[in-house]
């Protein structure tokens, strides 16, 4: 479980599951073979060595991908790829639980999802957090602890 107490609350990681780590691990490695491959031919030119470094990159991005989700004194704060983040405070969450895993069909990174659900995924355990008529979806490598760490804190702010 990765879970950090910190100065202002929990704070819950979660990385992409190994299982797709070494699947995107081995299309990365397929495609930046093939975007090299007219180097070993001698017919690549700066373009070709540009879009090999440019996939690499992103497949070790992807790889390196992770959800964040920080629990403050009045609201949480979800943060993934370390780019796309929100904040929920705890007056407006209706419910929270563990939910479905997740993977490459629902996708990682800022999802769109349906029933209207927005996901901060990057495959695995999650926990879908009720706002009323929409919700999100969180991963977490510690769903119940999650669940439970936020219900904590919203029960005061529910009155």
């Amino acid at each position: 479980m990765s879970t950090q107490q910190g100065a202002s609350g929990a704070e819950f990681h979660a990385r992409m599951p190994r299982r797709y780590r070494v699947g995107l691990l081995s299309i990365g490695v397929v495609a930046v073979a093939v975007a090299v491959l007219p180097l070993a031919l001698g017919d690549v030119g700066p373009l070709g060595l540009g879009v090999a470094a440019v996939t690499a990159g992103t497949f070790l991005l992807c790889l390196r991908m992770r959800a964040v989700v920080r629990l403050g004194t009045e609201e949480l704060s979800i943060r993934v790829a370390g780019v796309f983040s929100t904040s929920i405070p705890y007056r407006t969450i209706t419910g929270t639980a563990p939910d479905a895993d997740t993977g490459f069909v629902q996708g990682m990174g800022l999802r769109k999802l349906p029933h209207r659900t927005t996901g901060y995924l990057v495959g695995g355990p999650t926990v879908r957090i009720g706002t009323g008529e929409t919700a999100v979806l969180v991963s977490t490598e510690a769903p119940e602890e999650l669940s439970r760490a936020i219900e904590e804190r919203r029960v005061p702010f529910s009155g």
